[in-house]
C-alpha cells in the first residue's frame, strides 16, 4: 500500500509569524513619538471673564463685599445691633458722584440707566456706614474706640475711603473736604446748625419733603416771628386752619411760638403732606437749636422740650403713606358692585 503523504507541521511557522508581528508593533510604538502635551489653560483672572460686561460685575460684587465686611465689623466691634437697619444718610446734597459718562469711560463699556442706578445705590448704602467707620476706625480724637482699632479695621477704612475716592465727582470731593475742614461739629443728630447760626432740619410726611430753617427773633418781646413757606407767608400758602395749626405745633408745644423766624423749602405731595413735613422739620430744627445752647438749664430745657414732642408723635416721622391702588378694584381696597345675573 501506499503511503500516506503528510503535510509538514504549521505550527513552527505560525510562532515565527507571531513573532515577528509583535515585534514590528513593539518598533513602530517606539519610533512613533508621543504627542506634544496640551498648552494649559490661562485660569481667567475674574469670576466674571465670561459675562458680557465683566468690569462692571466686578464693580457690583467689590461693593456688595465691602458693604457686608462694614457692616459685620461695625456689628463685631458692638458699635451696630445685629442685623440693625442701615444708619441715615448724612445731611448735606446727595448727588456726589460721577455722571453715567465718566463711569463709562471708567469700566470702559457702555451701561444702561438701570445698571448706572444699580451702581450708584450701592454706593449710597456704603455711604451710610462711612461715618462710623471713620469716627470708631479712623478719629482716635472723636471716639476712645479708634485708639485701639486692629490692623483689618483700618485697612477697611482706606478702602472705603480709596471706593469713594474713585467714584465721587470733582463736586463731590470738594463737598466733601470743606465738611472735613469745618470744626463745628453737628449738635443734634436730627439737625445742625450751619455756618450763619441758623438751625437747619429735614421734615417728611407722605410725598411731601421739606427744608426747614429756624432763626432766633431779634425782638421776640415786641414782634411775634414770622413762618414763611417757599417765599409766601404762612396765611398764604395754607388755606385751610387745620394745616397752619399743623404747622406751628410743634411750637405751642415747646412754648416757643413767636421767637423764631421759619423759614421752609416744601415739595411734593398735597397741602396736608407739606403741613405734616413742614411740622417734622420745625421739631427737628427746635431740637438742634436747643441742644447748641450751653449751661445746665439749657441741658434740662434741650432734654425736656425733646421728650415732649417725642412723646407728641411730632418728633418722628408719620410712617402712614396712601395706599396704592390695586388691580381690578375701583380704589386701594373698594370693589365695584358685582351683579350675579
Amino acid at each position: 500500500m501506499l503511503g500516506v503523504l503528510r503535510m509538514p507541521a504549521a505550527r513552527p511557522l505560525l510562532r515565527v509569524g507571531v513573532r515577528m508581528m509583535h515585534t514590528t508593533a513593539i518598533v513602530r510604538a517606539q519610533s512613533i513619538a508621543p504627542p506634544p502635551p496640551a498648552p494649559e489653560r490661562v485660569k481667567p483672572a475674574s469670576p466674571a471673564y465670561f459675562t458680557t460686561k465683566p468690569s462692571y460685575i466686578d464693580t457690583l460684587q467689590m461693593l456688595d463685599q465691602l458693604t457686608r465686611e462694614v457692616k459685620r465689623e461695625l456689628e463685631q466691634s458692638y458699635i451696630l445691633p445685629l442685623n440693625s437697619k442701615p444708619p441715615p444718610l448724612p445731611q448735606g446734597p446727595t448727588n456726589i458722584w460721577i455722571t453715567r459718562e465718566a463711569l463709562h469711560s471708567r469700566l470702559g463699556i457702555n451701561l444702561r440707566a438701570s445698571q448706572y442706578r444699580s451702581v450708584i445705590s450701592r454706593l449710597t448704602l456704603l455711604l451710610r456706614y462711612r461715618a462710623l467707620v471713620l469716627q470708631h476706625f479712623v478719629d482716635a480724637n472723636a471716639s476712645a474706640f479708634a485708639e485701639r482699632s486692629t490692623t483689618h479695621q483700618r485697612e477697611l477704612a482706606q478702602k472705603v475711603e480709596e471706593v469713594f475716592g474713585a467714584f465721587m465727582s470733582t463736586h463731590g470731593k470738594a463737598q466733601d473736604a470743606q465738611e472735613k475742614r469745618d470744626s463745628q461739629p453737628r449738635t443734634s443728630t436730627r439737625g445742625y446748625i450751619d455756618e450763619q447760626g441758623r438751625a437747619y432740619a429735614r421734615g417728611r410726611r407722605k410725598e411731601s419733603s421739606a427744608r426747614v430753617w429756624l432763626v432766633p427773633a431779634k425782638d421776640a418781646e415786641n414782634t411775634l416771628g414770622s413762618v414763611l413757606v417757599n417765599c409766601a407767608p404762612l396765611s398764604q400758602y395754607f388755606t385751610r386752619t387745620q394745616h397752619r395749626e399743623q404747622v406751628v405745633w410743634p411750637l405751642k408745644l415747646a412754648g416757643v411760638l413767636g421767637q423764631y423766624n421759619i423759614f421752609a423749602i416744601v415739595r411734593g405731595g398735597g397741602q396736608s403732606g407739606q403741613a405734616g413735613a413742614i411740622a417734622h422739620g420745625i421739631a427737628n430744627a427746635l431740637v438742634a437749636q436747643l441742644a447748641s445752647l450751653s449751661g445746665e438749664q439749657a441741658e434740662a430745657v434741650h432734654e425736656h422740650v425733646k421728650q415732649l414732642l417725642a412723646k407728641d408723635g411730632v418728633l418722628n416721622r408719620d410712617p402712614r403713606m396712601v395706599e396704592r391702588k390695586k388691580p381690578g378694584l375701583a380704589k386701594a381696597r373698594k370693589a365695584f358692585t358685582w351683579v350675579k345675573r
